[in-house]
């Protein structure tokens, strides 16, 4: 028989060790605080430190608190308290809100759910707790089953991991299909888990969609997975789509949507489009100023910027709505959203994802759908009509360039930054004033604030180049 931990104090039986610790828990806090505020060290590397044992140490706290959530639930607390359900229940005993009450209930559930033994080559089994007729000793209860989830638990609980990551894990080895055996479900786990490392939630939800890979060798059969993932999401997005507005009495009015992702990056590149400043070139440099983000950077108040910045995307907002053709609401849509997938898999109905400029993917569905609003564009890349290195003939970039250039990268190619290619303006690496060629080996895409960086006094860099040619830009305050 399995032995339980010791979760009682010795002293005192039958009297949880629980409330001790936490009011031990909340002195060392306490004397954390102290230290934080007494501390006068500036190095950022010494700060950083810090932060990540602080993070750390909140993701163990958090997943204590799912521990807790889960008890709660398994002993039914919101039954004997008259409440509609445990999310209803850990929403009043926090002052929290039901939703993510509930998101946490689901998550804490998940991960202390059994995993589920498989079938027996036996079919005559002895039941447990009986003695065979002639035998020496009775049948031992079997052990209990392991969480299906207890590394992704014990990542959480080592503060590895955060609960958006773990939420990510569940809910990607819920979409794996039916028929994995116990073994490949824990592979998927452990890959999961090494994805999880460097990566934030965000994106690790887009790889986590290709996890069948660690088990599947068959392409066609990930590929036909991860849509099969990105049609469920597009469906559960139009479930929970949702719209309203209301009349504030005083010449505004406020409202909330939530609508599905491809729909949501097109109306975000539509204003980022309206918002952004006319290109400019400062004399003597390559460098476009083009992200109204930056304005923090200019002025250094950052407060009165982003409130700038968010009344003059609000203005564009309205106009937007004002200017809106609704004779042909049925038509073309109105900006353009660039989905990257091969044409056989557009042609031939074959269930392969694509990816967006504007940091995520589509499923095959979506795609055709669009398509058949957009229209389909033919371009041959490279081409006599669309010529790519343009050497010193001109200095801007030009469209297919773009576009070429999008097949190359999903991000601001400066290391760590996670801003879509959509949001980009592309930048000589070699300067065009200096001899630099108009060309893609030469062309690399930067967000507004990196690219200010780039040929700013106060920062030096250094390129990187991988095997594709790629390049990530690291950057360096200058000493």
């Amino acid at each position: 028989m399995a032995t339980m931990p010791q979760l009682l104090d010795p002293g005192t039986p039958g009297q949880s060790r629980v409330p001790a610790l936490l009011d031990q828990a909340h002195a060392v806090v306490d004397s954390l605080q102290e230290a934080i505020a007494a501390d006068q060290r500036t190095a950022g590397r010494a700060l950083r430190a810090d932060l990540v044992e602080v993070e750390r140490l909140a993701r163990r706290v958090e997943a204590a608190r799912l521990r807790l959530v889960a008890r709660a639930d398994s002993v039914r607390v919101a039954e004997r308290t008259g409440h509609t359900d445990t999310g209803a229940w850990v929403a009043q005993s926090t002052n929290g809100d039901r939703r993510p009450a509930s998101r946490d209930v689901r998550l804490a559930t998940a991960l202390t759910a059994p995993s589920t033994p498989p079938p027996s080559d036996s079919p005559d089994q002895t039941p447990v707790g009986l003695t065979l007729v002639g035998s020496e000793s009775p049948s031992t209860p079997p052990e209990p089953p392991q969480p299906e989830l207890a590394r992704t638990a014990a990542a959480l609980d080592d503060g590895r991991i955060s609960a958006d990551h773990a939420r990510v894990i569940t809910q990607a080895m819920d979409d794996l299909p039916d028929g994995l055996t116990l073994e490949q479900r824990r592979a998927c786990e452990a890959e999961l888990l090494l994805l999880a490392v460097n990566r934030a939630p965000a994106k690790l939800r887009i790889a986590a969609r290709r996890v069948l890979e660690a088990v599947e060798p068959d392409e066609d059969v990930v590929d036909a997975h991860e849509d099969d993932v990105l049609a469920s999401e597009e469906a559960h997005a139009r479930d929970e789509s949702a719209f309203w507005i209301r009349d504030n009495h005083d010449g505004t009015m406020t409202g909330h949507f939530t609508v599905p992702w491809a729909a949501g990056a097109i109306l975000g590149k539509v204003i980022d489009a309206m918002t952004a400043p006319r290109r400019r070139t400062q004399p003597g440099s390559d460098t476009v100023i083009t992200e109204p983000s930056d304005l923090a950077r200019l002025t250094g108040d950052t407060r009165v910027d982003e409130l700038d910045w968010q009344h003059r995307r609000g203005l564009a907002f309205a106009d937007l709505l004002t200017r809106i053709p609704t004779d042909h609401l049925s038509r073309k849509v109105a900006a353009t959203l660039l989905v990257t997938t091969r044409l056989d898999d557009l042609t031939a109905d074959l269930r392969r994802a694509g990816s967006t400029d504007a940091g995520d993917h589509l499923d095959a569905g979506t795609i055709r759908r669009m398509a058949c609003a957009a229209g389909i564009i033919p371009v041959v890349l490279g081409g006599p009509s669309q010529p790519l290195d343009l050497a010193r003939q001109k200095r801007l970039f030009t469209e297919a360039q773009a576009l070429a250039l999008s097949l190359r990268y999903d991000t601001c190619a400066a290391q760590g930054c996670e801003r879509p290619f959509a949001w980009t303006e592309i930048h000589h690496l070699h300067a065009w004033r200096d001899g630099g060629q108009t060309d893609l080996l030469n062309a690399i895409p930067l967000c507004g604030y990196h690219h200010r960086m780039i040929d700013g006094p106060d920062w030096q860099h250094t390129v990187h180049r991988a095997h594709d040619d790629t390049a990530t830009i690291h950057f360096h305050r200058r000493t």
